[in-house]
């Protein structure tokens, strides 16, 4: 998934700095690309990396960072509640429907 079109882009990125600070790696930056190495971290590389999808987030959620699938857990609750929030203030019928319709709900 493309991190402009990531809604969650921001959560995305706490969620592997966390991870890279947790286990004490680090994104480095190679001329062939991008690798997961053990250092400092680096914010900077870090977003580049998200720029040139060497981490990206997956459809299902889950993130991959170079080569990699962390463990991510999504504040579930909070994005129901901006779901249920655009739903009532801002979403149109034709939008509710499509987004009913993709959901399989009649």
């Amino acid at each position: 998934m493309n991190p402009l079109k990531c809604p969650f882009y921001d959560e995305a990125v706490n969620a592997v700095l966390t991870y890279l600070r947790r286990s004490g790696r680090a994104v480095t930056r190679l001329r062939e690309g991008y690798a997961l190495t053990y250092g400092t971290l680096d914010i900077g590389i870090v977003e580049q990396a998200f720029s040139d999808n060497a981490i990206s987030v997956q459809e299902d959620g889950t993130i991959l960072i170079c080569g990699v699938y962390i463990p991510n857990k999504w504040d579930i609750a909070r994005i129901r509640r901006k779901i249920e929030g655009h739903l009532r203030k801002s979403a149109s019928n034709e939008e509710i429907i499509r987004i009913a319709a993709c959901l399989g709900l009649k």
